[in-house]
């Protein structure tokens, strides 16, 4: 996913005719590399809708499209971070339409960090795990985070 602004988010993508696209993986699946697209129009008939629901961080319905691998070049992933106040670092992956950011919160925070997070933010830890042995994730307004920072982490034919 990309912010309004063009920053690349935590994800992997790759080029397809010309275009940049978010991948499902990147290593083929069964055979083919999967390109994303989430929310809004279908960017053609040959995709293939999915309806999620609600869920995090995406949007509630998303196309998929398979290629041969061979069709899609510069595949990489992204990490990208801001900070919530300095060395808080946290890793973003999504924004939704009034600017709000999907974040999601491990180590660097402490447990009663996350704790307040959840408590004063909604947030959510995974699998209902403890807030003490989990990371958590949720929504916090873009003006929030700071040093908002995106950054090729993988290269798929890099030397």
């Amino acid at each position: 996913m990309w912010m309004a602004d063009g920053t690349k988010l935590s994800g992997k993508y790759g080029t397809w005719n010309g275009h940049e696209y978010e991948l499902r993986s990147t290593d083929p699946i069964r055979g083919l590399i999967y390109l994303v697209q989430e929310g809004g129009e279908s960017p053609g008939p040959e995709w293939k809708r999915h309806d999620y629901g609600e869920r995090f961080p995406g949007p509630a319905v998303a196309y998929t499209l398979g290629v041969p691998p061979e069709d899609v070049t510069d595949i990489h992933a992204v990490t990208a971070t801001g900070e919530l106040r300095p060395w808080r670092v946290m890793e973003i992956h999504a924004e939704d339409a009034e600017g709000n950011l999907a974040v999601v919160v491990g180590n660097d925070f402490s447990a009663e960090e996350r704790m307040d997070l959840v408590e004063d933010h909604g947030f959510h830890t995974f699998h209902n795990e403890p807030v003490q042995r989990s990371a958590v994730f949720g929504w916090l307004p873009a003006s929030m985070i700071h040093n908002i920072k995106s950054k090729v982490r993988w290269r798929k034919d890099a030397n």
